[in-house]
């Protein structure tokens, strides 16, 4: 049978760590942590939990270095034949290691991936940032990570994310797979990007579900939005074949809302774009049968992080190019 490694990289998120390896614990999966930054009370914890569960191996790295580094680490570390991914604010509810044993056994692939739902606990705030994440006007098709919709099927790094991805590992020592440095969001983007060109296929599989916490506040998670669009700026310079438009329709509002505040730009095209948005929020308002009070909420997400998005792709840009230049 294929043996799963569930990898985690935590830095101080011990609450969110224990709630996470104890749901791995329930199904009987075999764990490995990296502890990014010495913290005793996250140590205290891997040694004291190992003690009883046997299936539970850690490195604890003194120092916190780079994220892409840490999972690199990690990568070696592990002996499995696939290496699951998985953030340390993620949980199961299911046996995800024998989903993924019964999809590798049944397709022919070396990447798996499902979606990444909102707690049923989560805060008001975080639940409708999980609405807004999963309606395609808002994150085309990215959506289907935050969606558990459809059958099995073949699929690239648009419905693929790194808090539920299981990939073999065999890829990473026979291609010499890595996650890159310079990244610190859409890392999995680019090594994903560098595994499709190997001729390997990737499946997203809707019954493979984990449950990941939202940021807790709209500045937390516009900073978010604005460090993923920085992440795809850079991997886009570093690996031109993964430029997709639709990616950069977010520079173009950006480019529009300056010329609007020029004066130079016609006002009907954000007139339209608004009416857009107001449609979105207005459908997942009635689907979810929200508050009234939801509906600023929700708008200002989508607004926000649109912009957000954009001025991180132009970041992302430069520094990627800086980079290269740099180097050369």
């Amino acid at each position: 049978m294929i043996t799963i490694t569930a990898l985690i990289i935590v830095t101080n998120r011990i609450s969110y760590l224990k709630e996470n390896i104890n749901s791995l614990i329930k199904f009987n999966s075999n764990i490995f942590v990296i502890s990014n930054g010495y913290n005793k009370e996250i140590s205290d914890f891997l040694y004291t939990t190992q003690k009883t569960y046997s299936k539970l191996d850690f490195k604890i790295i003194q120092k916190q270095v780079n994220k892409c580094r840490a999972r690199n680490i990690g990568v070696k570390a592990v002996k499995s034949d696939v290496i699951y991914f998985l953030d340390d604010d993620t949980f199961m509810e299911q046996d995800n290691i024998q989903i993924l044993q019964e999809k590798f056994n049944l397709y022919p692939v070396g990447v798996i991936g499902g979606a990444n739902l909102t707690p049923k606990n989560s805060s008001r705030f975080q639940k409708l940032v999980g609405f807004m994440l999963s309606t395609p006007l808002m994150s085309y098709k990215m959506c289907n990570r935050y969606l558990s919709k459809g059958l099995d099927r073949f699929t690239d790094d648009t419905e693929l994310i790194l808090c539920n991805l299981a990939i073999k590992k065999e890829f990473f020592t026979k291609y010499n797979l890595k996650f890159n440095e310079l990244l610190h969001y859409n890392e999995e983007n680019l090594l994903l990007e560098q595994i499709k060109q190997h001729g390997i296929k990737m499946l997203y599989c809707p019954n493979l579900n984990v449950y990941h916490h939202r940021r807790s506040d709209i500045k937390s998670f516009l900073i978010q939005v604005y460090n993923s669009g920085k992440g795809r700026g850079i991997m886009s310079v570093i690996m031109p074949s993964s430029i997709k438009i639709f990616y950069f329709l977010p520079i173009l509002f950006v480019v529009y809302l300056c010329l609007l505040i020029l004066k130079i730009a016609p006002v009907i095209f954000f007139n339209l774009y608004l009416i857009i948005v107001l449609y979105n929020v207005v459908v997942v308002y009635f689907s979810n049968k929200l508050k009234l009070l939801d509906i600023p909420t929700m708008f200002l997400v989508s607004f926000f992080s649109h912009i957000c998005y954009g001025f991180g792709l132009v970041v992302g840009l430069i520094t990627g190019v800086l980079h290269h230049y740099n180097k050369d």
